[in-house]
């Protein structure tokens, strides 16, 4: 278990903001103790697309978090957890993604979430060609106002990314100080933690708010 509450006085700074991200798995919130304990923003899953070619699958609990989210002010964005396997696949998420969220106060990016690296095979694409779709989701989300970013585990960063190509980088890496180093936003540092306002395990992150660490020399 990882307190929410440890991690903001070891964290916590001018530089940093703290929070989680949450899905169906987390059940019903109280969005208002989340807020109390601290939490500044949330990722929140929009959908997931069922497979290659599959249709897109809305979190069942994604209209009750946006909105509890935000009424208690708390920052939000949102991720699609993605089988884009082309350009067309990419743009078509894009477009669903912004109609579903058009009408909310999503300030943070609108993430691509792409992790089926078992199935990578048959989704008959090269590197080049995910960081293509990676990158034209990202350029879409962007022509309809809001931010894009990329998440992916250290691991996939460091060998299939083109990392350079990405303003917005999630990296997800359970650790209690990464090593990773390439440029990132915002950090997923654990998969175990506890918040008030919550049942059971929650993903925390850390949002560098005026880019990562590893801009310090700017």
């Amino acid at each position: 278990k990882v307190l929410f509450s440890v991690c903001l006085s070891k964290y916590k700074n001018e530089n940093t903001s703290l929070g989680i991200d949450v899905s169906k798995w987390q059940g019903d919130i109280d969005w208002n103790a989340v807020k109390e304990a601290g939490v500044e923003f949330a990722f929140i899953r929009l959908a997931y697309q069922d497979g290659f070619g599959g249709e897109y699958k809305k979190d069942k609990y994604f209209d009750n978090n946006i909105n509890g989210a935000i009424k208690a002010g708390i920052k939000v964005g949102v991720y699609f957890y993605s089988y884009a396997r082309s350009e067309e696949d990419a743009y078509a998420q894009a477009d669903w993604i912004h109609s579903q969220i058009k009408d909310y106060n999503v300030e943070l990016p609108v993430v691509f979430d792409w992790e089926s690296w078992n199935s990578f095979s048959k989704s008959e694409m090269s590197f080049y060609d995910i960081n293509k779709v990676a990158q034209e989701f990202i350029k879409r989300v962007e022509e309809h106002g809001n931010i894009g970013a990329l998440y992916s585990s250290k691991n996939y960063l460091e060998k299939i990314w083109y990392t350079d190509e990405f303003e917005n980088i999630w990296l997800a890496h359970y650790t209690d100080k990464t090593n990773y180093t390439g440029k990132y936003k915002y950090w997923q540092m654990c998969d175990t933690g506890r918040v008030e306002g919550i049942n059971g395990a929650v993903d925390i992150d850390i949002w560098y708010r005026y880019n990562s660490l590893k801009f310090s020399l700017f």
